[in-house]
C-alpha cells in the first residue's frame, strides 16, 4: 500500500472496516514497530468531537490492559487518523464463538478488563461500549487483555453533550438500562453492567440479553431477569453467580460503583473458581427461541401481564417531543408503567394483571395510535401465567416490526392503521368485551382515523 500519514506512519494492509472508517496494519517509520492506524470517515461536527475526545482519553490513559496510544492527526486532505499499538491476538468475541472459554479463564479476562475500566473511571471516563468485540486477548492469552475502541467514550463531566434522542449509542445486548432509556448522566456503573453481560456470556455460552431486534433486547434489559449463571454453568459458585448478577442489576445503586471494585472482588473469587469445561457461545441454544402464535394453556389465568410496545420515529434535535408527552399522559390515565427507550420506542406495562390490565393496555393503545402528532406504530402483547417474559417480549417486538411496515403502507394509501394483539391478550380482551377484528396479520384492535 505504502501511503504515509503524519509524516512517518506507513499504511501496510487493511485489517478491519466499519461504518466510521477502517483500521490498517501499519509501521512507525521512526521505530520500525508495527502499529494500528484507524482512518476515520467523519461526516459531521459531532463525529469530530467524539474523535477528539477518544484521542484525548487514550493519550491520558496509560495502562497495560488498554491499547496503547501513539499519535493522532490529520492528512493534508483532512483525513483524520489515530495511531495505536498493534496487538497480535484474537477478540473475545471470536474466542467464545470458536474455541470457547473456561469459567476460570473468563474471570481472568474480566479482571484485566475491569482493571482497564478502573483506570479509565479514575480519570472520569466511561467507555460505554464494553463488549466481546472490543476486548483482545494478546496472543490468545486470557492473562494478557487489551480493551480497545474508546470511540463513544464520555467524560462524566460532559453529561448532556452530544446527546440526541432517537440515536442509540452503544450495543444493545451490553447496554445498561440507563443507557437504553437515554439518560444523560451515564456513570461507570454502565460499564460495570456491560462487563457483567460479557462475563455472563463468556462463562455460560449465552447472552444475558438477546433478541432478534434492538427493541426486544432493550426491553429485556429493562424488564427481564436472565437465568441464574450457576444453573447454566454448574461449576460456578453461588458467590460468583451472585456477584455477576449484581453487576447486571437494574438499579445503578445495586451494582459495583466502578471497574476498580469489580477487579477487587473478582480477584478474591478467582481462587474458588475451577477451570470447568470450555463453553462456546450459543452452544446451549441449539434451537431458536420459540415464538408460538397460540397462547399457552394458562393464558387465561389471572396472573397474565399485559404490555404494549410503541415505536416513535426519532425527533429532530430541536423538535418538541409532543407525541412522547402524549403517550405519557395517556398512560397515566390508564395506570400504565412507562419505560421509554432512547431509540424512539416505548414499553408500556399494565400495573394490574389479568383481564382488567389487558383492557387498560388496549384502550391506551387505541388512544395513542389516534393521538395528534403520532405517526408511529403500536403492538399489544401479553405474558401468560408462568410463561418466560423474554418469550413474550420477542413476540411483541416481532409484531411491532411487522406492523411498522404495514403502518407505513397504510399511511400512503390512506387506510386505517391496525394494532395487532397476540392470542394471550385477545383471550382476555374478549372476556372484557373489547372489539377485535381479524386481519391478514391476525387479531387486531379496531382503529379509526380522526
Amino acid at each position: 500500500m505504502g501511503q504515509i500519514l503524519g509524516v512517518h506512519f506507513e499504511l501496510l494492509a487493511e485489517a478491519a472496516r466499519g461504518g466510521m472508517g477502517s483500521v490498517y496494519r501499519g509501521r512507525d517509520l521512526r521505530t520500525n514497530r508495527m502499529v494500528a492506524i484507524k482512518v476515520l470517515n467523519l461526516s459531521n461536527a459531532s463525529d469530530h468531537v467524539r474523535f477528539e475526545r477518544e484521542c484525548q482519553v487514550l493519550a491520558r490513559l496509560h495502562h497495560p490492559n488498554v491499547v496503547g496510544y501513539v499519535a493522532h492527526g490529520a492528512s493534508p486532505e483532512g483525513t483524520r487518523f489515530l495511531v495505536q499499538e498493534w496487538v497480535d491476538g484474537i477478540t473475545l468475541s471470536t474466542q467464545i464463538q470458536t474455541l470457547g472459554l473456561t469459567a476460570r479463564d473468563a474471570i481472568k479476562v474480566a479482571i484485566g478488563v475491569s482493571d482497564a475500566l478502573g483506570a479509565a473511571h479514575a480519570l472520569g471516563a466511561v467507555h460505554r461500549d464494553v463488549k466481546p468485540a472490543n476486548i483482545i486477548l494478546d496472543a490468545g492469552d486470557p492473562d494478557r487483555v487489551k480493551l480497545v475502541d474508546f470511540g463513544i467514550a464520555r467524560m462524566e463531566a460532559d453529561a448532556g453533550v452530544l446527546t440526541r434522542a432517537g440515536i442509540l449509542v452503544g450495543t444493545p445486548s451490553y447496554m445498561a438500562p440507563e443507557q437504553a432509556r437515554g439518560l444523560v448522566a451515564i456513570t461507570p456503573a454502565a460499564d460495570v453492567w456491560a462487563l457483567g453481560c460479557v462475563l455472563y456470556e463468556a462463562i455460560s455460552g449465552r447472552k444475558a440479553f438477546a433478541g432478534r431486534s434492538p427493541e426486544a433486547i432493550l426491553a429485556k434489559a429493562l424488564l427481564h431477569e436472565p437465568a441464574r449463571l450457576d444453573v447454566l454453568a454448574p461449576e460456578v459458585s453461588v458467590e460468583l453467580a451472585d456477584f455477576v448478577h449484581s453487576m447486571i442489576a437494574k438499579r445503578v445503586e445495586d451494582r459495583a460503583p466502578d471497574g476498580g471494585e469489580v477487579a477487587r472482588v473478582l480477584r478474591q473469587l478467582l481462587p474458588t473458581v475451577p477451570a470447568g469445561p470450555l463453553r462456546k457461545a450459543n452452544q446451549l441454544e441449539t434451537q431458536p427461541t420459540r415464538i408460538d402464535p397460540q397462547p399457552p394453556a394458562s393464558a387465561g389465568q389471572r396472573g397474565a401481564r399485559s404490555f404494549a410496545m410503541v415505536s416513535v420515529p426519532p425527533l429532530e434535535p430541536d423538535a418538541p417531543p409532543r407525541a412522547p408527552l402524549e403517550i405519557k399522559r395517556i398512560s397515566e390515565r390508564y395506570k400504565l408503567a412507562v419505560h421509554p427507550l432512547d431509540d424512539g420506542s416505548v414499553i408500556l406495562e399494565a400495573n394490574e394483571p389479568g383481564d382488567a390490565g389487558a383492557a387498560n393496555i388496549a384502550y391506551a393503545a387505541i388512544e395513542i395510535q389516534t393521538a395528534e402528532q403520532f405517526d408511529g406504530a403500536v403492538s399489544v402483547f401479553g405474558q401468560a401465567y408462568e410463561e418466560p417474559l423474554d418469550e413474550a417480549i420477542d413476540r411483541g417486538a416481532d409484531t411491532l416490526a411487522n406492523v411498522t411496515m404495514a403502518s407505513m403502507f397504510a399511511e400512503v394509501v390512506g387506510a386505517d392503521p391496525i394494532i395487532p394483539v397476540d392470542d394471550v391478550i385477545a383471550a382476555m380482551l374478549e372476556r372484557e368485551g373489547v372489539t377485535l377484528i381479524t386481519t391478514d396479520h391476525g387479531r387486531a384492535l379496531r382503529v379509526s382515523r380522526r
